[in-house]
């Protein structure tokens, strides 16, 4: 068995954008991250991508919709907070989490799917990005005017949607953010929601906290949380420069 063919059938996200799968029983063609029941392996042609599926006669799957997949351009960088990976297309942010958490591999397979492959280089948006965080992070920004998408479930959007509602320098409970996506009895599924946000900071997430007034949890972890609500309390302050290393 190929690499190719290994990919597919793992349902693989990382090689989606290097080829496409021909199905000849079905006359379509899959990334290999399709999730659709697998044919057998005699009944598969690789090919290198959509533009030469559709040569040899081949209609794009309904399903994994291979022709819709846009590159994201990602990029690390370091901050206060500790590394993040920052994910654009030509047209939007869909990436801002932070590199150590343990879902990152998940956020980055996720993106991948719902988006398209992941190549490391530079891009405009990007650019923009890391300079809107930066300047947020030293305390010098309050809000971002990036193109955002963030594609999920539609709860997750819902959710997700709410907390970019949520204004600068405020928190809300689990719970009261449960009652405002009309779930008021799922605030741990709220908790899920916020952990799987994949733009951390611009959709603020951190927001958030426990009912007794605790931190609750963050996909960053509890010092980076603490450190972004107590610059948001500071506002404009010049003292949350004093936080930054000096290579920030």
């Amino acid at each position: 068995m190929n690499a190719m063919e290994r990919a597919f059938y793992a349902a693989d996200p990382t090689f989606d954008g290097r080829f496409v799968a021909a199905i000849r029983t079905t006359g379509v063609f899959c990334r290999p991250s399709c999730r659709a029941r697998k044919p057998l392996p005699k009944n598969v042609t690789f090919v290198a991508d959509a533009a030469a599926a559709r040569a040899a006669g081949y209609r794009p799957c309904l399903r994994c919709q291979p022709e819709s997949a846009a590159t994201v351009h990602v990029r690390e960088i370091e901050t206060p907070i500790g590394p993040m990976t920052l994910g654009v297309t030509d047209h939007a942010i869909v990436l801002a989490d932070f590199s150590r958490r343990a879902m990152m591999p998940a956020q980055l397979a996720t993106t991948r799917r719902r988006i398209g492959p992941t190549v490391v280089g530079d891009a405009p948006l990007l650019d923009r990005l890391e300079a809107q965080l930066r300047e947020y992070l030293a305390g010098e920004r309050r809000g971002f005017d990036l193109p955002l998408e963030t594609p999920g479930s539609a709860f997750q959007e819902r959710v997700w949607s709410e907390l970019r509602d949520i204004p600068y320098a405020e928190t809300i409970s689990y719970r009261e953010l449960a009652v405002r996506v009309d779930s008021p009895l799922a605030p741990r599924a709220v908790g899920r929601a916020n952990g799987s946000n994949r733009v951390a900071i611009i959709v603020p997430c951190h927001r958030v906290i426990a009912a007794g007034g605790g931190l609750g949890g963050y996909g960053g972890g509890l010092t980076a949380k603490r450190f972004l609500l107590d610059l948001e309390v500071r506002g404009y302050s010049s003292r949350g420069l004093k936080s930054a290393p000096s290579a920030w």
